[in-house]
């Protein structure tokens, strides 16, 4: 990979059987289509999806190098795939010229693969409608987002499925709180309860995703919520029909020892969530993983680059709606940032804090004799004083002793 990061279309050139036009996806209609005569054509599904054996990994089907070309960004180092007819193309990240670059082949194919749900067009009014929730954006942008490329691009990920058993032993501990009275007082501390475990569990993880690549940073990734089982089909070269797919940087043996992690980390939250501790004093866990499967899975993401005074600002939009809101999806990415909005911000909050001194200083002199007579006639109209007599002859009243201000002499004078 040479760290460099890798996108790649595949070629899928089939042709409209009315007109010879090339047929592009249609994500809303799920069918193949064509721009020229307005024609869609079907082409056969499958939701058959199903686990790989990972050691079978070195046996998979690779992708067909033969029709298609590697580019290279020259400006961010991402490499785009594309028809072999193309000449010459941009960057969907940084939207600099590509050049031509052979070195890249032999990427495992996808089985699978979450098809595109909105259009190009829509992934636009998402993205708008994110900008205008920028509280520190500039209008301008928040106005007109001026989005130079969208970009279908469907991004690369590992999933597995992973049986285990785990022994543990070791030591935990609960934070407990109790009453202790010191120098006639009552207070109340925190202590830590230790207590010895020991036992076995077992799991079994579904999906366990690791992102292919580092062209979207983890944190997005998650964000943006791709991961929907119910939305799996099968992988067939129509899907990608007027598309771009992201090739894995991460490569399967890297990914799989994240996923380990990622288990064993569940596995801990687990252990430690039964016995419901919030300590740790040296528990030691052996995980075994007794079966493991895997799947290759393209899953859609729109890259949207918006530029704004010469500086290119990438917005990622998911491809499918959320599952949450079907009539939403997710957007994440960077917004340009106002150092005027910032100001006003700060000045703002600082008018804020230098009012709330101004009135302190107003009031001062004696605190207890402020608030008391202010609180007194307060009380007496409310018809208080029951309330702050049993106030008087809690536990908390100790406590109050010790505020800043005398609150006993503040109890009395309400009382009267």
């Amino acid at each position: 990979m040479n760290g460099n990061n890798r996108i790649r279309q595949q070629v899928f050139q089939r042709k409209c059987p009315n007109c010879g036009a090339a047929l592009t996806y249609a994500p809303e209609q799920g069918k193949l289509y064509c721009k020229h005569c307005k024609s869609y054509m079907d082409f056969e599904k499958s939701r058959d999806v199903t686990e790989r054996d990972f050691a079978d990994l070195l046996d998979l089907k690779k992708w067909d190098d033969g029709a298609v070309r590697y580019y290279r960004c020259s400006n961010c180092g991402a490499n785009t795939v594309l028809p072999r007819s193309t000449l010459a193309t941009s960057c969907p990240y940084c939207l600099s010229p590509a050049v031509l670059d052979e070195t890249q082949t032999g990427q495992v194919r996808p089985d699978t693969i979450e098809p595109f749900e909105i259009t190009d067009g829509q992934a636009k009014q998402f993205v708008a409608k994110w900008a205008k929730k920028r509280m520190f954006a500039p209008h301008k942008f928040k106005r007109g987002t001026n989005a130079l490329s969208v970009k279908g691009v469907y991004t690369p990920a590992w999933t597995f499925d992973l049986v285990t058993a785990s022994h543990y032993e070791g030591r935990l501990g609960r934070t407990r709180t109790r009453t202790v009275r010191r120098n006639g007082k009552s207070y109340t501390e925190t202590y830590v309860q230790w207590f010895s475990v020991e036992g076995d569990v077992d799991n079994a993880f579904d999906d366990l995703f690791i992102s292919g690549n580092n062209h979207m940073s983890v944190k997005n990734f998650e964000e943006l919520d791709l991961t929907n089982k119910e939305k799996y089909v099968v992988y067939t070269d129509e899907y990608l029909a007027g598309y771009m797919a992201d090739s894995y940087t991460v490569e399967p043996d890297v990914a799989y020892g994240r996923a380990v992690d990622k288990a064993n980390s569940l596995i801990y939250r687990q252990i430690m969530n039964d016995y419901g501790a919030d300590h740790d004093g040296g528990l030691e866990v052996d995980t075994t993983v007794l079966s493991r499967s895997f799947k290759y899975v393209m899953l859609p993401v729109y890259v949207v680059s918006s530029k704004y005074r010469g500086k290119v600002y990438n917005q990622y939009v998911s491809g499918v709606y959320s599952r949450k809101n079907d009539a939403n999806v997710k957007v994440v990415g960077k917004a340009p940032v106002s150092p005027w909005k910032v100001l006003l911000t700060v000045l703002g909050c600082l008018g804020l804090i230098a009012g709330i001194i101004a009135l302190i200083l107003c009031c001062g002199g004696d605190w207890s004799l402020d608030f008391g007579e202010f609180y007194s006639i307060s009380a007496r109209e409310l018809n208080l004083p029951n309330v702050i007599e049993t106030y008087r002859t809690s536990p908390h009243f100790n406590i109050a002793q010790n505020l800043p201000f005398n609150t006993c002499q503040f109890a009395h004078t309400v009382i009267k």
